[in-house]
């Protein structure tokens, strides 16, 4: 399958001059200093930790021994409460030896098969589905599949909303899917150990990444979440936050390491992550290395140990299911298999929308190995449209890592509409709204079946049929902060004013808003008054190519 790792947190690059013998491998402590001064045994890999006990930092004695003993640290996972380390074999052997070592086990690899050939940009001369289809170019087809249209006629394009990805790298400064308004929270390369994620030279591992492939897989998964060129291309959740991390190294001689995804979701989940886009999996690597499909039961692999942790803390985590449907391996890869993590599929994208959508020849199938069904949902993942970064055009795409980042986008406008939903919720609005396919019912290829992200949304009515302006809300605002709700026919411009009594302009702002009703907190525009501004009333202008309206707000803030 064409897998991408997600991950980056407290890890420390290592040199490539270790001898042959060393390796990579997990340390597993028993136990963790309590904020009591107590200990806290740790023998279940955080499954039965409380959220404050995982958030618990590893023990620094502990990996200052670990480095007297020679071992070189990689990566601190908290919730696991564990170190990665290369070691020599002498110093694993003093390692295990430790009374304070649960267990050491290898760090496992990724295996990372060629993705599936490109296809043409054109979609064969399709008429037009929709009038807005000029707005969203061929883009338009893969969105109106999974019902994303009409959430952005309501407004709903993931405003307020942090999603991580976690990738090979993202190209994302020379391309115009993101001048617009890519809203960036955070980004670390966690390979060469600063803060661009882009194509940057001679770094100190990955090289002079201009003429190489690092840094484009994750920048095309970003184009589809984050993408906004309008009458070009538009992404499933452009005005979404993004935390961006850079973790795998993109040389197909070398495979990426599972300590990096885990400490990228720590990191991540830290900065505030409510989703998390994994485009890559685990399984066996070219030495035969790695997991064994047994251990896909959703606790065994580390990566679906630490992304169903992520899942309980109240995060949405989107896992790709994999492309090995065609080859020896064939099932889901980890961390596709944890309990709660949203397992994603692929489905073709048919023009004109003459047929169902059909299963992917390459998508993996369930189910996992304790019998669990897998793929939960599918979405279109077979001749996506995403950005080409090299050339600055774009380009159509297969494989799943990138059925995964449009599920990724639809759970942020789920969570923008619906903003007390956790994991659990999420999942099951899409599990109960998707399109069934396939067999009836659930089964191991489509999982529940393709997400629809209106009916999911339980959104389903008709936008409104002329532009308005609502009565602001609060007024008097009590708060300082007044919403100015407004109901828009097509995408506009709409500018707020607002002045004293003398008329003085002491707030000005302006907002671009897709055709719906905005009047709710976080989607209306605003203005929120500053604490030197005094109690009484204020005059306001709001305006729109549609409408121009005046009145009255009053302060009165206790």
């Amino acid at each position: 399958m064409n897998r991408r790792l997600l991950w980056g947190a407290v890890l420390l690059v290592v040199g490539t001059g270790a001898a042959a013998e060393d390796r990579n491998v997990w340390v597993l402590l028993r136990d963790k200093a309590a904020a009591n001064g107590g200990r806290v045994v740790w023998n279940d890999l955080g499954a039965e930790r409380s959220n404050t006990e995982l958030d618990l930092p590893v023990d620094p004695a502990y990996i200052e021994r670990l480095r007297s003993l020679g071992a070189e640290v990689r990566v601190r996972s908290r919730w696991l409460n564990a170190v990665s380390v290369r070691v020599s074999s002498e110093a694993e052997r003093r390692v295990r030896s430790l009374d304070f070592v649960r267990q050491v086990r290898p760090v496992h690899r990724l295996h990372r098969p060629s993705p599936p050939p490109p296809l043409p940009l054109s979609p064969k001369g399709a008429a037009p589905l929709d009038a807005r289809q000029d707005l969203y170019g061929p883009s338009f087809e893969q969105l109106a599949q999974i019902g994303v249209i009409p959430l952005h006629d309501r407004g709903l394009t993931g405003a307020g909303v942090k999603i991580a990805v976690i990738d090979d790298g993202f190209h994302y400064v020379d391309h115009s899917a993101f001048r617009a308004r890519l809203r960036l929270v955070a980004e670390r390369d966690f390979i060469n150990g600063d803060d661009v994620v882009s194509d940057e030279r001679d770094q100190p591992v990955t090289g002079d990444e201009t003429g190489s492939a690092q840094n484009l897989h994750g920048g095309q998964v970003l184009s589809l979440l984050a993408g906004y060129e309008p009458n070009r291309f538009i992404g499933v959740a452009p005005d979404a936050e993004y935390i961006l991390a850079k973790t795998e190294e993109n040389r197909t001689e070398l495979p990426s390491e599972e300590d990096r995804w885990i400490a990228g979701l720590e990191w991540a989940v830290d900065l505030g992550a409510q989703v998390v886009n994994s485009s890559l999996g685990y399984n066996v690597w070219d030495d035969g290395s790695g997991y064994a499909q047994a251990d896909l039961d959703g606790a065994t692999a580390l990566t679906s140990v630490a992304a169903a942790l992520a899942v309980r803390r109240g995060v949405v985590v989107v896992v790709a299911a994999g492309n090995e449907a065609q080859a020896l391996w064939h099932y889901v890869t980890a961390p596709a298999d944890a309990e709660g993590v949203i397992a994603v599929g692929s489905v073709d994208v048919p023009v004109g929308a003459v047929r169902a959508p059909e299963i992917a020849a390459f998508s993996s199938r369930g189910p996992t190995a304790d019998g669990r069904i897998k793929p939960d949902l599918v979405a279109p993942g077979q001749g996506v449209v995403m950005a080409d970064l090299r050339d600055g055009d774009y380009q159509r795409l297969s494989g799943t890592s990138f059925s995964s980042p449009l599920v990724s986008g639809v759970c942020a406008l789920l969570l923008q509409a619906q903003p007390d939903w956790g994991p659990v919720e999420v999942l099951a609005a899409l599990r109960t709204t998707a399109l069934d396919l396939g067999e009836a019912g659930p089964d191991t290829v489509y999982g529940w079946g393709q997400i629809d992200a209106l009916a999911a949304s339980g959104l389903a009515s008709v936008p409104p049929a002329e532009q308005a302006l609502l009565p602001p809300f609060p007024n008097p605002a009590r708060s300082g902060l007044v919403h100015f709700p407004v109901q828009l026919a097509e995408r506009d411009n709409v500018e707020l004013s607002v002045f004293d009594l003398a008329g003085n302009l002491v707030f000005a702002g302006r907002w671009q808003l897709l055709a719906g009703v905005h009047d709710q907190p976080g989607r209306a525009p605003r203005w929120e008054a500053a604490g030197d501004a005094a109690n009484g009333l204020y005059y306001y202008l709001i305006r729109s190519a549609g409408f121009t309206r005046m009145g009255k707000i009053a302060l009165a803030r206790p």
